[in-house]
């Protein structure tokens, strides 16, 4: 693939505005990474591994087992122990929107997976575009267009039109958010056909490489095999893992090895179980290494930024659980699979000009009935109880008025319309959810759009991450912190995330390459300062918030 500016589409226009508005951006941002004097020079490629679900622990807990790639980012990289997210909205698509552009929900507008739209009148997902259309298969319809800010891509490309920027992930948020505006392409899974697939806002038809990719129907190599224990020593596990089989993992079923595929291509069920099994993770290396070579990454002086997002790891702790055998067998498994990922990129481009950066959108809960174990007094709390609770609250204090909330997604969204055409007072209809809301014993507290909108200092330790979170014309009118120990949820098993306390919140954060020293570096940090810092290294003016900071102290002076 010959490495030359786009062709003009009827899109050329979009882009010279954003451009634009990316260079305002940058003159007139309060806080920002100036372009050092001094800095080494440009590597040939900047790797993003995002780790969907990867707790910082994964990374200690089975450090003796390592051996590949997480074992390289160890002993090579700089590591953050205490990296966690400014925000509230610990989600896939919020999470992974920080990555590369270091800003938070409340300035991206990426506030959850999706939010409701009270003028469609219909809940929108996070990368939800119908002016464009899927290509190289079936799927949805997606592009960046509603994340309102860049990323380092997009600033890149700004500065240095000849370099490129991929997108690659299992997940279609994942290759999207990080990839950014001005990404050359974005390429993501789609179970309906078991495809990977992008969009028209990338590419007007499937490259010729796509096609055959997906004729050769490589991702079903792994129908056949059967999901076992890495390394066959059950006490091993249980050192590392605790017990197998407990109590609430999945759906108190399927929870012992060996884990086979039940249906076959091309089902699509047969593709959402490839998600849910450490092959989903192959499968996404082996088309990341085909498109870093299609798009010629690395290839010259110009820098280039792969973003690969690896989801395996989100699929199996949500059925299973952080502390099952089946995510340590995981964690092991996606050890290997990034020491043939970096294997190969030092082949290619050499990792003495690549700087390679790792972390996850969010991290997970426990299952509940582990840590009823271990003597916490965790519960499953029914969405449909909350839910009840608020209309049930309505139906008393407004007799009549059945139409009061639009949207409930544990957090609520009003209907304005119907407080306005009963003439009510909206602060009123609030006051009466919030009231029940809090006598339903599930939740802590609640924050109205009024809390989120203020500056007043607080004494409450969560009111910062839900403001950094709150992007008004997309958040909840009503977002709920609850209990610690409440995980609200329709299922008998598994775990999810979503909260901010900090089993959901406290990720790695690795550097590795040139200009890095390695080591442990322990100073409070977050997956908002990869963006800055990796500006930092490429010589680039980028904005930040203004909690975020460039990791200066990993850099080598």
């Amino acid at each position: 693939m010959q490495r030359s500016h786009r062709s003009v589409t009827i899109w050329e226009p979009v882009r010279k505005y954003l451009l634009i508005c990316v260079l305002a951006y940058l003159a007139s941002s309060v806080g920002y990474t100036q372009a050092p004097a001094g800095v080494p020079a440009r590597p040939r490629l900047v790797l993003v591994v995002a780790i969907d679900q990867m707790r910082f622990d994964f990374l200690d807990r089975f450090e003796p087992l390592y051996k590949a790639g997480l074992r390289q980012l160890i002993d090579r990289g700089g590591v953050f122990t205490n990296a966690n997210y400014r925000h509230a909205s610990t989600e896939t698509g919020p999470g992974h929107s920080v990555l590369l552009s270091g800003s938070h929900p409340s300035h991206s507008g990426i506030v959850a997976n999706e939010w409701w739209d009270p003028y469609l009148n219909r809940s929108i997902n996070v990368i939800d575009d119908p002016t464009q259309t899927t290509v190289g298969g079936r799927g949805r319809s997606a592009s960046p267009a509603n994340m309102l800010t860049f990323t380092v891509g997009d600033a890149l490309k700004a500065t240095s039109p000849r370099s490129r920027v991929v997108g690659v992930g299992m997940k279609d948020r994942s290759a999207i958010l990080m990839g950014g505006r001005r990404a050359d392409g974005a390429y993501w899974f789609e179970n309906d056909g078991g495809n990977f697939v992008t969009s028209t806002y990338y590419m007007n038809a499937a490259p010729a490489w796509l096609d055959d990719w997906n004729r050769s129907r490589r991702v079903d190599r792994f129908a056949s095999q059967s999901w076992n224990r890495l390394v066959d020593d059950v006490a091993l596990y249980e050192k590392y893992a605790g017990k197998d089989a407990v109590e609430g993992e999945r759906d108190r079923k399927d929870i012992t090895f060996p884990h086979p595929f039940v249906a076959m291509p091309p089902a699509t069920e047969h593709y959402v179980e490839l998600r849910r099994s450490p092959f989903g993770d192959e499968a996404v290396l082996d088309f990341a290494l085909e498109a870093m070579k299609q798009h010629e990454l690395g290839k010259d002086a110009e820098t280039d930024i792969l973003a690969i997002g690896f989801a395996a790891t989100d699929g199996i702790g949500h059925q299973w659980g952080p502390d099952s055998h089946e995510q340590m067998d995981q964690m092991l498994r996606l050890d290997i699979v990034l020491g043939r990922l970096f294997a190969q990129v030092d082949a290619t481009v050499g990792l003495a000009n690549t700087v390679i950066v790792l972390s996850a959108d969010h991290g997970s809960r426990p299952i509940v009935e582990i840590s009823q174990e271990r003597g916490v007094a965790a519960r499953r709390f029914a969405p449909k109880a909350i839910q009840t609770a608020v209309t049930s609250a309505f139906a008393k204090r407004y007799p009549g008025v059945n139409d009061l909330m639009s949207y409930f997604a544990t957090d609520i969204y009003l209907n304005e319309d119907a407080v306005r055409r009963h003439k009510l007072d909206i602060r009123e209809v609030e006051r009466t959810a919030i009231d029940a809301l809090l006598a339903t014993g599930a939740v802590e507290r609640v924050y109205t759009h009024d809390d989120l909108r203020s500056t007043a200092p607080s004494s409450d330790p969560f009111l910062e991450l839900f403001r950094n979170a709150f992007f008004a014309p997309r958040s909840p009118h009503l977002q709920l912190l609850l209990k610690r120990e409440v995980y609200v949820t329709s299922t008998i098993g598994g775990t999810g995330h979503g909260s901010p306390y900090e089993f959901d919140r406290h990720v790695p954060v690795v550097f590795m390459g040139p200009g890095i020293t390695a080591g442990r570096y322990t100073d409070a940090s977050g997956p908002e300062d990869i963006a800055p810092t990796v500006a930092h290294l490429l010589g680039l003016q980028f904005p930040r918030e203004h909690d975020s900071r460039v990791l200066l102290e990993m850099l080598n002076r």
